[in-house]
């Protein structure tokens, strides 16, 4: 088409806005402001990791809390037995999640860190893990920073530093980067971040290998943490954001990564069904959508008041009551929100882009299909957070651009950030131990069970029982939604300290009443309560009990070992040996199984060869395992097999050279080959080492010794 001579066509300049169509679909910020090059922004930059490594810096004190920190570190069972194959097989769930990549790189954490006492921990020094965190956490800050200058331009340096630093230092995030077990979170978030750091770049050159190596970054990135399926999304506002048509050929290129997305999240929700973790009884189809409302705009309160801050946050309300009233103002509270956003977009782009990158990636976390029973969790804001930290970042601009305002804008941003490094340095040593952080939920949440739980959980550990029953008890009497966890607590401190069984039987049948079959609890209430009637002796009580524990789950052998209890204390020995044998055929590895059959056969039936096979067995199994070495020299003993039950006291005291009683064992066994100056001198050594045995008994085999 011809122009007139001497017009122009008319453009806007990036990130400007009107109904004209941008010449480049590339946003420019701060157009009247300085363009940093990348190695200008190397100074800024460094101020705000050096920022944010000196906020987190109490976490390098921090111990493991008992919070996962356990079951994730040195109790793993996956790190104990590692086997690559088996940690990315699509079977293997743990902890309610599935995870690979977390737990190689915990595998290898444990590898490389140095070791400590192995009495305590396993050997491991948390330090190197909150280490690992925090410098994970640092580079991610610095992607993000990267991020947002890629996607603005050079002269977008300053809202990058604004949502870099913000991210960096944020008190919400605490939990994230101080709790050793969310090593998920900011490993996740490194992939994360450099996927969307990869295809920003592979739209400016559309050199198709960074579209494949973001793709490879964001499967990496949900073998850390499923929360990575909503990157295809992001990609897609990405591409809205920077003037690119959403058109057939955009729409193919994500299709690998939906495919992606639903792998991961199917995965997801089987590992959570599997733990039973999904809360049967807060879900409702209607109820669900006033829960994700909620959830949605508590976090924004926390976003902007980082205040109350817990390691748990229980619903507000109980599965059986009726919602609160202002729960029904939340939708609406969460669509006004949304249509303000909206016409911002006559505007700006960037509200709109903040507002949907907050949406799209906290959307999966909104508890629609209940898991738990907490109504948010502070590590779930890790990445969406990015997109109102970019948000403030652009209302800073056009305020600190305004020279009226530019003083007062950079106080205000100075005074945020040194409330908010304050709060994140006292929040982060919430996380200093197990006290610390359950007695912070407690008092919290005074009406919530869990922090007494863990607290007594905690006393226990460290031997104070009595402190342990005080919390356990606390969680049942506060909290009458508590779940059945206390209750068995409490019921095994019965049994195995208190000796009060009729109180241990009463806490395991209060388990027993709960209404989720599927819940582990349901089948260590019942094998807890059998022993509990067969501590007391009343051993034809637990015979039923442990028969529904059998119709729960025919194939744990545990069931059929209880039994094989009762049925010796019933003096049935026959249906106990068929009992024990069956445990046995479920694990062939169950030491206490062939331990209980072996004093089966040397105690009651005299079947004294097939003892000495079983107590083989579990010293093949354990080769430590004391009391077998003992039981066989016993058996021969029994047997008049002097010789061979001399030959195995000698070698159990070489392994136990420190064992009293084996001294006393071995030296009644050369009474009987009339080797009394052995006897004697075990005796003696028998005596020093605290056995109790008579001086005239001593007095006997010196004399005949002579």
């Amino acid at each position: 088409m011809n122009r007139k001579y001497g017009q122009k066509k008319l453009t806007v300049p990036d990130g400007g806005i009107g109904k004209i169509r941008r010449k480049t679909p590339v946003p420019v910020m701060d157009k009247k402001g300085p363009s940093f090059s990348k190695v200008n922004t190397l100074i800024p930059l460094f101020v705000i990791l050096l920022i944010t490594f000196i906020a987190f810096l109490p976490s390098l004190r921090n111990g493991f809390v008992l919070w996962d920190d356990p079951e994730y570190t040195f109790e793993n069972p996956l790190l104990k037995n590692f086997s690559i194959s088996k940690i990315f097989s699509f079977s293997t769930f743990y902890m309610g999640n599935y995870h690979p990549l977390t737990i190689l790189w915990l595998h290898w954490e444990i590898l490389l860190f140095p070791k400590g006492d192995p009495g305590f921990n396993n050997g491991l020094n948390p330090f190197w893990f909150h280490l690992n965190n925090l410098l994970l956490h640092v580079l991610n800050t610095a992607l993000v920073f990267y991020v947002i200058y890629e996607l603005l331009g050079k002269k977008g340096w300053k809202i990058a530093g604004i949502t870099a630093l913000l991210f960096g230092i944020h008190p919400m995030h605490v939990e994230s980067v101080a709790w050793v077990s969310e090593i998920k979170d900011v490993l996740y978030g490194a992939f994360f971040l450099g996927a969307l750091l990869i295809y920003i770049r592979y739209l400016k050159s559309r050199n198709i290998l960074l579209l494949v190596l973001t793709f490879i970054l964001f499967i990496i990135s949900n073998l850390a943490k499923g929360q990575a399926v909503t990157l295809p999304v992001l990609l897609l506002l990405i591409d809205y954001y920077r003037g690119r048509k959403i058109n057939r050929s955009a729409i193919l290129e994500k299709v690998p990564f939906f495919a992606g997305s639903l792998l991961f999240g199917i995965l997801a929700l089987n590992a959570q069904a599997a733990e039973a973790a999904i809360n049967e009884t807060y879900y409702s189809s209607f109820n669900s959508i006033f829960y994700g409302c909620y959830g949605f705009l508590i976090y924004i309160y926390k976003f902007f008041l980082p205040i109350y801050l817990s390691g748990v946050h229980p619903y507000p309300t109980s599965p059986t009551q009726p919602l609160p009233s202002y729960f029904y103002l939340m939708p609406v509270i969460v669509m006004a929100i949304g249509f303000a956003i909206y016409k911002t977009i006559k505007y700006s782009k960037d509200y709109l882009f903040g507002f949907l990158f907050y949406l799209f990636s906290i959307s999966v976390m909104l508890k629609l299909v209940p898991v738990g029973d907490t109504i948010i969790a502070e590590r779930y804001s890790y990445i969406p957070y990015i997109g109102l930290f970019f948000i403030i970042g652009q209302v800073y601009r056009k305020i600190s651009g305004t020279k009226k305002w530019t003083t007062i804008a950079n106080i205000s941003v100075m005074g945020i950030f040194l409330v908010l490094c304050v709060l994140t340095w006292q929040r982060t040593r919430i996380w200093k131990d197990s006290f610390t952080f359950w007695g912070d939920v407690s008092g919290k949440y005074p009406a919530y069970w869990r922090g007494y739980n863990c607290l007594g959980q905690e006393y226990a550990r460290i031997g104070d029982f009595d402190k342990a029953l005080e919390c356990y008890s606390l969680a049942c009497e506060k909290d009458k939604w508590a779940p059945p966890t206390p209750y068995m607590l409490r019921g095994a401190l019965y049994v195995d300290r208190v000796k009060n069984y009729d109180l241990a039987i009463a806490d395991f049948k209060k388990v027993l009443t709960f209404p989720n079959k599927n819940d582990p609890t349901q089948l260590d209430g019942r094998h807890n309560l059998a022993l509990a009637y067969n501590k007391k002796g009343e051993y034809a009580k637990a015979i039923p009990v442990l028969d529904e524990a059998i119709q729960i789950a025919p194939e744990h052998p545990t069931s059929y070992y209880f039994k094989g209890i009762s049925y010796t204390g019933m003096k049935n020995y026959g249906q106990a040996e068929i009992e024990y044998t069956n445990a046995i055929s479920k694990n062939p590895n169950y030491v206490a199984a062939y331990f209980n059959r072996g004093i089966l056969y040397t105690d009651y039936i005299n079947l004294f060869d097939k003892g000495i096979a079983d107590f083989k067995k579990v010293l093949e199994l354990n080769p430590n395992n004391k009391d077998a070495t003992i039981n066989i020299g016993i058996c021969y003993f029994k047997m008049n097999k002097w010789k061979e039950a001399f030959e195995q006291y000698t070698r159990a005291i070489q392994s136990f050279p420190d064992d009293g009683k084996i001294f006393y064992l071995r030296a009644i066994t050369c009474v009987q080959i009339s080797n009394f100056r052995q006897a004697y001198q075990d005796g003696i050594k028998s005596k020093q080492l605290g056995f109790n045995i008579s001086d005239q008994l001593l007095s006997g085999w010196k004399s005949k010794s002579k």
